[in-house]
């Protein structure tokens, strides 16, 4: 296929507002569009308004960049903008064919590879510090700040997760200091769960929704990764202690990640589950269904919560057994 007969985001826009698309079913704040062009399929992302900007477009292409010549990584074929009072960044990239996993317990061995090769491309890149940050840098930048504007939210039916980021915060963000290393940077991938792993059918995977890319002080990828890739069932937080076995276990081989810091991974990985003000405003802006998806959100979370306790025992427990031999992933 030559350059020419690439979709560009103009003509990715027109047919998006003609109707010649295919809207992706997600619950996400951006938009995922399939587009045919000239014979071939194409995902085109349109993010939402207040994620488009010119530090957005600088973090993808420069992961871009970073990954381009990895296997499971659809790379950027087009970027721009859509016109309108507001304009809205689009990406182009390859459609993946195949089917999402509603279960990511299957694909383990591939999501370790996957942060591994994360923590491999981003050694010795040099990055603008506006082009780090992950979904724990605004709880260690002022987690104060983050807890009282999360407050207005947290009343009546959620008074009780409100409770819960109260009892857990503190603990949260002492991992989270304790896993950052300043002079480490790695490609964050920012959503690695099932849904983003496409699956043609036999070995080959295809990672997609790189809309939360950029680069990280921490391991926040495998720290989320523990919590999505290892519960027993999609939309539940019951931890599969097996799974955790292979997960850590995974780590510790590929990336040297001691059994010791094991908690502390899921500590980090539990911040993406705290309601922030802002994730919460921005889906109550996302049309006819905004009320019921915060609903749907928050009562997510609050799951999360009630498990939390008895999850960090099976990943303390799973840890523990590997340290001492036990238990081989």
């Amino acid at each position: 296929m030559t350059g020419a007969a690439r979709l560009t985001v103009g003509r990715a826009v027109g047919l998006v507002r003609a109707g010649g698309a295919e809207r992706l079913d997600g619950r996400g704040l951006n938009a995922s569009w399939r587009v045919t062009h000239a014979g071939t399929p194409y995902a085109v992302k349109v993010h939402c308004e207040e994620r488009s900007s010119p530090a957005e477009s600088r973090r993808i292409l420069r992961v871009d960049r970073a990954l381009r010549t990895t296997p499971w990584y659809p790379p950027v074929l087009d970027l721009g903008w859509a016109p309108g009072p507001r304009p809205r960044l689009v990406v182009v990239r390859p459609f993946a064919p195949g089917a999402p996993s509603d279960d990511a317990r299957r694909h383990i061995g591939a999501v370790v590879g996957v942060l591994a090769e994360l923590v491999a491309r981003g050694r010795g890149v040099a990055v603008d510090e506006e082009l780090i940050g992950d979904y724990a840098s605004p709880w260690l930048a002022d987690a104060r700040a983050e807890r009282a504007l999360a407050g207005r939210l947290l009343t009546g039916e959620w008074r009780a997760l409100g409770r819960a980021v109260d009892a857990h915060l503190a603990e949260l963000i002492a991992a989270a200091r304790r896993l950052t290393r300043e002079e480490a940077v790695s490609v964050h991938h920012g959503d690695l769960h099932g849904r983003n792993l496409i699956s043609d059918g036999g070995r080959a995977l295809t990672v997609i929704d790189w809309d939360e890319t950029g680069f990280s002080r921490r391991p926040a990828d495998a720290g989320k990764a523990l919590w999505l890739s290892c519960r027993l069932a999609r939309g539940d937080f019951a931890l599969d202690r097996r799974a955790v076995v292979r997960f850590l276990g995974g780590l510790h081989e590929r990336l040297g990640v001691p059994y010791a810091s094991a908690c502390d991974l899921a500590r980090l990985g539990a911040l993406w589950f705290l309601p922030r003000h802002g994730h919460v405003t921005l889906l109550g802006r996302g049309g006819a269904d905004a009320a019921d998806t915060v609903t749907w959100y928050l009562g997510w979370v609050l799951r999360f919560w009630t498990r939390f306790r008895r999850n960090l025992e099976v990943v303390a427990g799973a840890a523990a057994d590997l340290a001492a031999g036990r238990g081989a992933p």
